[in-house]
């Protein structure tokens, strides 16, 4: 899970915040906001890849190493919309689904984010079945009070951890889930510099 506890150390290096926000499937509880500072550190393979897609999709395998751990190796689906970027994070052969998929929201985007994203987002996660109807509901209040409390430039990562991937592992899925969205939020234009 991308939670405050194993997010890595990194720089502050915009005027405005990085919030975010996360949902754990498993347990249906919910953090934040933590507020997270944005160092390149981590990221530069992957947005590579990234700003090398020719469209506004790029799919890909990622390799995570902890000390102490195998190998680990996930897969990324990233879609870069009008409004957000979005991506699917998958456990190496995993056919069960995404074990995190995150959205993310740049500050530069965020005065034409559709009024319905969190609607769309959440549904999108019933639909890969991560969330249920209850725990659906419950994260889009919490995902539309995240949007009315957070300035205009405050760029948002949420964060939705779907239990497919063993708790004993988090902190090598968080790694990867970090790096992902840092990397995102870069590509998508959301951090000074990066444009």
């Amino acid at each position: 899970m991308l939670s405050p506890g194993n997010v890595g150390e990194l720089r502050h290096a915009a005027s405005g915040k990085v919030q975010l926000y996360g949902w754990d499937s498993a347990t249906e509880s919910w953090h934040g906001p933590d507020e997270l500072d944005c160092a390149p550190g981590g990221t530069s393979r992957i947005l590579t890849a990234l700003r090398r897609a020719p469209g506004n999709s790029w799919y890909g395998a990622i390799r995570f190493l902890a000390p102490d751990e195998p190998d680990n190796r996930f897969f990324a689906l990233i879609h870069d919309l009008e409004d957000c970027a979005v991506a699917m994070i998958y456990c190496d052969d995993s056919k069960a689904g995404p074990a995190e998929i995150i959205a993310v929201l740049p500050a530069a985007r965020r005065s034409r984010l559709r009024a319905e994203f969190p609607f769309e987002f959440v549904a999108f996660t019933g639909f890969l079945r991560s969330t249920n109807a209850t725990s659906g509901h419950q994260l889009y209040e919490r995902m539309n009070a995240a949007l009315a409390e957070t300035g205009p430039s405050d760029s948002l990562i949420f964060s939705i951890t779907t239990g497919l991937w063993p708790d004993d592992m988090g902190h090598v899925l968080s790694r990867c889930s970090e790096a992902v969205a840092m990397a995102m939020l870069r590509w998508a234009g959301g951090l000074p510099g990066d444009q």
